[in-house]
């Protein structure tokens, strides 16, 4: 199907859109719902999960577990996974024990006791007897040797997303291994894989200054939103997370209630109901988790911060903005290309092309979507040019914004875009999943991306204008940069 198809695919027309006659809602007996959608251009499947359990979910003190469990969701369950499962059930309290026990000992500040080191070569040991026991790469040999391509996981501040493709002769295997793994996973490799997560921080923001500045930005720009916490979590927090604080986030958020289930290609969507209550379907039914309940405070103020970091300068400006589907959110979409998509942007034209004031520049939204949060501008200054000129050429260009109307031309470009990025997802089976299970968990309604088109394409420069005005203004803005530490004396 052309991209043009596509983009006439999710456009409104007079009899509603085409998008929603397509997916079919499947609810299951224990809360837990799927969406299909048939399509039979070939014998494969996309199968997606979305989890509402991402980095907003956790708790002050045990950041990065969201993260951390979907590593453990990769290693198996008492079926899949293990050589030995009474041999390695009945190691799983004592691992469980010594390694909460070091846990305790590090929090309290002895990790460097002699009951610390013993705990820690207990639990080494133990470790080693379970490793003999197991197979760690089971799974993702099981679905390799059954022609699975693009099996995948990620790990948002809003979601734990799980995916993977498959012929369609393999829907019963898929079935079964991800109703087994997200009922009964076993947390095989706990302790080693909470390292592994450690080393991963150390590489993606204590020794990665983007990184770094990005963890800077979400912390000086929230007070209380759980936002504010990186989603790999914090290195006190990983080094005192214990298997009981896992075990009881699985129990909490990983209920059928709060899983959103989606499989697009050569499905018969008639007949899936009953496989999905054989096998989803088994799995008990939870009281759904309530959302994060945060108040922040009125935006009165301009917050700057400074990461000292041996790296070239990095500047980034960022704005509170709302959460879709609000309006306000939508127009944020489209000043994100006419400020900052392409060669033809006005802060590529400005900043790089006349001025010469900077390398590089974009226009991004984060960290997530479920809560409200930042419309980001992000500038690489060149070398010499002081950013303050840099700040103040971008505030020109978004009080440009404020007093004239966007043209014609800029805006049908950003309408087009934002139509044509949404039919390239819509395009490949598994792009469409991860869409509906996104913005079933997140935005509330998988309907919300057969409606967008229609949206997007009723936005007005005035609309534009109206946000710039109300957006674009010192109080709550956030600034934050990027300078090389002051050479110590001798």
């Amino acid at each position: 199907m052309s991209l043009l198809a596509l983009v006439l695919l999710a456009a409104p027309a007079a009899g509603g859109v085409d998008l929603e006659a397509q997916v079919h809602s499947i609810k299951l007996k224990n809360g837990m719902e799927w969406l299909v959608v048939e399509r039979h251009d070939a014998p494969v499947f996309s199968g997606c999960l979305a989890v509402r359990a991402g980095g907003a979910d956790e708790h002050a003190g045990e950041t990065g577990i969201a993260h951390l469990f979907e590593h453990m969701a990769f290693k198996g369950t008492p079926v899949l996974g293990t050589k030995d499962w009474a041999a390695e059930r009945a190691l799983l309290p004592r691992i469980a024990a010594a390694g909460d026990a070091l846990a305790r000992l590090k929090r309290a500040g002895q990790g460097g006791t002699a009951e610390a080191k013993a705990a820690q070569a207990e639990l080494a040991g133990l470790s080693q007897q379970q490793k003999a026991l197991t197979d760690e790469n089971a799974l993702a040999t099981l679905y390799l040797l059954n022609g699975a391509v693009g099996l995948n996981a990620s790990t948002d501040p809003d979601t734990t997303n799980y995916s993977v493709s498959l012929p369609k002769n393999r829907l019963p295997l898929f079935l079964t291994v991800e109703a087994q793994r997200l009922a009964a996973p076993v947390l095989r490799d706990f302790y080693t894989e909470r390292d592994v997560v450690e080393e991963e921080r150390k590489m993606r923001i204590d020794s990665e200054p983007t990184g770094a500045m990005y963890e800077e930005l979400t912390q000086t720009a929230f007070v209380s939103s759980p936002y504010r916490w990186p989603t790999v979590g914090y290195t006190g927090d990983l080094e005192t997370m214990t298997l009981q604080a896992a075990t009881e986030f699985h129990r909490t958020h990983y209920v059928p209630g709060n899983v959103v289930g989606a499989l697009v290609g050569d499905v018969d969507a008639k007949a899936l109901a009953p496989l999905l209550e054989q096998t989803f379907g088994q799995i008990p039914p939870g009281p759904v988790p309530p959302a994060p309940a945060f108040s922040e405070p009125p935006e009165r103020a301009l917050r700057r911060s400074t990461v000292y970091f041996d790296s070239s300068p990095r500047f980034w400006l960022a704005f509170h903005k709302p959460a879709p589907p609000s309006h306000d959110d939508d127009v944020f979409d489209v000043l994100q290309i006419v400020l900052g998509e392409g060669r033809t942007s006005r802060l590529y034209q400005r900043l790089v092309l006349r001025d010469h004031l900077a390398q590089a520049v974009s226009v991004f939204g984060a960290p997530g979507a479920r809560l409200p949060g930042l419309f980001v501008i992000a500038a690489n200054p060149l070398q010499g040019v002081k950013e303050e000129q840099l700040e103040q050429a971008i505030w020109e260009e978004l009080e440009r914004l404020r007093k004239e109307p966007v043209s014609a031309d800029e805006l049908g470009k950003a309408r087009n875009r934002i139509t044509a990025d949404l039919a390239r997802t819509f395009a490949s089976d598994s792009g469409l999943a991860s869409a509906l299970t996104h913005a079933q968990a997140v935005e509330g309604d998988w309907r919300y991306l057969a409606r967008r088109p229609a949206v997007i394409s009723a936005l007005t420069a005035a609309d534009v204008q109206d946000v710039a005005r109300r957006y674009f203004v010192r109080p709550g803005a956030v600034v934050v940069r990027v300078e090389r530490p002051a050479k110590e004396g001798p």
